[in-house]
């Protein structure tokens, strides 16, 4: 029993003569002395050149103070003046970090756990030269200097200090050079309070175009979870603001500069909200938010208001990372939150609304790292869409939409299919899996469309719309869409039907079909490779399909396309009438980017009108014909074929090229052959009475021996082509 006594007197001896020496020895040694070994240990540890300048001093405390609470925490202080730590050899600036002072608190018992248990680090006046080169590699990554493998020493950060300092960033991969500039406040800020001198000038902006609804929603979900919190026993209160800063530089040649203001304690291992206010400009490019930063391990770590405004979605890839499609200016409010973490990050963009172009968005969005590439992922939804705002999507517009939206990429000149190239290279970025909606799609001139439901995906640099349905003219489309971009060129795929359409629908502008009935409907199926929509069009191979059944037209409508002048006449003066169309059917095969029309043909009581000839894809001209045929007697029938030639930006149609009197109501007529092209969608008839409704026709070209499109159409050679002599 008095061996055990002994042994338990010796081990007790042990913990509190031990600890109470080396209190003694660190507080009463001369640390100064000791300054060459730290250096010399602390450089060997990091790999860099490290230099303390000024004295070197530990003082015990058996108690400390932070954000003026007073907390029991029995450690050492170190404090270094004049800490330089070198930079690597590759670096654009000699110095990593040049401290005024180093205050470090360490507590004393984890030591004997080998654990350095760091209870705050403060940087007095520091001067920070963060650097990235374009292989990943920086200059915040250590490395013994011998290569030895990492210590045994565990290493835990409690809180970071700030004072005033500087920063400067530099990074290869995203051309970022900034500088920052840290002071003091000559006053504390509380946290969500406005100040004179703050800039409003985005936040208004946004709400002025998103609308005040939007920002009231977010403010009602942050006091519904404040709520929340506060019932759980969570919620604390962010501190107040204790330094501001100012940033200026350049990322990928856009001017940066901003300004904003934050804590002055950053807590690491027992969260408190860190507040953070900021307006930064990127070019053309606005941010501001306002919110916390907590737990890095918290899913709500990151907790702010964000607004964003600019002229382009696509320019935030220079940004963020993320590949966004081309858009009209755009500007959008939205709650951000998530957490950053080593190659697992999650960031949320909730209850986000925006305005792009005159179309509104909303929705949450999801964004994970992670290998081999991030994703981006959520739902959209809206309830006004802008058909010219879509347009934007694959590079389309007019030159002042172009220049409203900062795209340089300029349109080859008489050209209508889009000609920007992919960006393939953000394509291949992050994948994406999108959910979007849209309820009403407003048009001028456009095609009416409705109820857009699609799924957008992105997979190793494979888009896919898939499905893609929508309503239009009062019928349905179902179409999918793939360009898969790891080939060179990309290659792109296009299935699409169409049902049940409505003529009148269809051509709500055009006169003397505003009025009309029956319905069309159709299959399109094509293939082909391309930088580009133009050029996947324009290689493009398949085939184009439509018929329209039961349906009725203006009677002077079809005279003027038989060309029966005097007939017109009589219409217009007894009252245009309605008359029956019983088929219309078009079948086009395509090949190399020319739809050569195999059968094209519209047959009503009072006409049949034949079409044959191409639409070329690639050089994107028209050259067809049409052959009127009058049924019963007519006054003045003038039955030689109307040639419809030009570009898709101007077509023009006449009996030839010297027969002036034709074109007025030839390019009326041409509605009948364009306008089906322009809708998207020749159509199939699925079954039923349509088929009956084209059994005559049908039968008539049966007994006619249909025609078939001559060599010329077939080839589609250019005009320039020389004859070949005759054998």
């Amino acid at each position: 029993m008095r061996k055990r006594t002994s042994i338990l007197a010796g081990a007790i001896a042990l913990f509190v003569l031990v600890p109470v020496a080396v209190i003694v020895a660190v507080a009463t040694m001369d640390w100064n002395s000791a300054r060459p070994w730290v250096q010399q240990r602390a450089s060997a540890s990091l790999g860099r050149t490290v230099e303390i300048q000024g004295d070197l001093d530990a003082v015990w405390h058996w108690r400390r103070s932070v954000g003026g609470e007073d907390t029991w925490s029995p450690g050492f202080r170190f404090t270094a003046g004049g800490v330089r730590i070198g930079n690597p050899d590759w670096a654009k600036r000699p110095q990593l970090a040049e401290l005024h002072a180093l205050d470090i608190d360490l507590r004393l018992l984890p030591l004997l756990w080998r654990r350095l248990d760091i209870a705050s680090i403060r940087l007095v006046h520091p001067s920070l030269d963060l650097e990235q080169r374009k292989d990943g590699s920086n200059n915040w990554t250590f490395a013994p200097a011998d290569g030895s493998a990492a210590s045994a020493w565990a290493v835990d950060i409690g809180e970071i200090e700030f004072d005033a300092g500087e920063m400067f960033v530099a990074d290869a991969e995203r051309a970022l050079d900034l500088h920052a500039q840290i002071t003091p406040l000559d006053a504390p800020i509380e946290f969500g309070k406005r100040v004179e001198g703050d800039d409003p000038s985005t936040r208004r902006e946004v709400i002025q175009r998103v609308g005040r609804a939007a920002a009231q929603r977010l403010r009602d979900a942050a006091e519904k979870r404040i709520a929340r919190r506060a019932e759980g026993g969570e919620e604390k209160k962010p501190p107040p603001y204790l330094f501001a800063f100012k940033v200026t530089g350049s990322m990928h040649g856009a001017a940066v500069k901003g300004n904003g203001r934050f804590g002055g304690v950053l807590a690491l291992r027992d969260p408190k909200p860190f507040p953070v206010r900021a307006d930064i400009d990127i070019g053309s490019t606005e941010i501001a938010l306002t919110g916390t930063i907590t737990d890095p391990t918290s899913p709500d770590a990151v907790d702010m208001r964000l607004w964003i405004s600019g002229q382009n979605l696509a320019q935030l890839y220079t940004i963020t990372g993320i590949g966004l499609p081309n858009s009209p200016p755009y500007a959008t409010v939205g709650r951000l939150a998530g957490r950053f973490h080593l190659h697992r990050s999650l960031l949320r963009y909730e209850d986000f609304t925006a305005r792009v172009g005159g179309s509104d968005l909303n929705g949450t969005l999801t964004y994970r790292s992670g290998e081999p590439r991030p994703t981006l992922s959520g739902e959209v939804d809206s309830t006004l869409l802008q058909f010219k705002d879509l347009g934007a999507l694959v590079g389309a517009g007019s030159a002042r939409d172009r220049a409203a939206r900062g795209d340089d990429a300029a349109q080859p000149a008489g050209r209508v299919l889009p000609a920007e190239p992919f960006a393939v290279e953000r394509w291949k970025a992050t994948d994406s899996d999108v959910h979007f909606t849209g309820k009403r799609v407003v048009r001028d001139e456009e095609l009416p469309i409705s109820a857009v439901d699609t799924r957008i995906r992105m997979n190793a640099g494979v888009l896919t719309l898939d499905p893609l349905r929508f309503g239009m003219a009062g019928g349905n489309v179902n179409a999918s869409l793939r360009i898969d971009s790891n080939t060179t060129p990309a290659k792109g795929t296009v299935t699409l039907d169409a049902r049940k359409l409505q003529l009148r629908r269809l051509f709500e502008k055009a006169e003397g079909l505003s009025t009309s009935l029956g319905q069309i409907n159709g299959d399109v199926k094509l293939a082909g490779s391309g930088r580009s929509i133009a050029e996947i069009l324009g290689a493009a191979d398949g085939g184009l399909t439509l018929v329209m059944t039961d349906g009725r037209v203006s009677e002077t409508l079809m005279e003027e396309a038989g060309l029966n002048i005097a007939n017109v006449l009589i219409s217009k003066m007894r009252g245009d009438q309605l008359i029956d169309i019983h088929c219309a059917a078009a079948a086009f095969s395509v090949k190399d980017g020319v739809a050569n029309a195999d059968l094209f043909v519209f047959d009503t009581e009072n006409a049949l009108v034949d079409i044959s000839g191409t639409v070329n894809l690639r050089e994107e001209r028209v050259d067809l014909t049409l052959h009127p045929h009058t049924k019963g007697l007519r006054i003045f029938s003038l039955r030689s074929p109307l040639h419809a030639e030009g570009s898709f930006q101007h077509v023009e149609v006449g009996v030839d090229k010297k027969a002036l009197l034709a074109r007025g109501g030839g390019a009326i007529g041409l509605g009948l052959i364009a306008a089906p092209l322009a809708a998207l969608v020749p159509l199939i008839a699925p079954s039923g009475d349509e088929e009956k409704s084209c059994t005559p026709l049908i039968a008539e070209l049966k007994k006619t021996d249909a025609r078939k499109p001559p060599a010329a159409a077939k080839k589609a050679a250019p005009k320039s082509a020389k004859k070949q002599p005759k054998g």
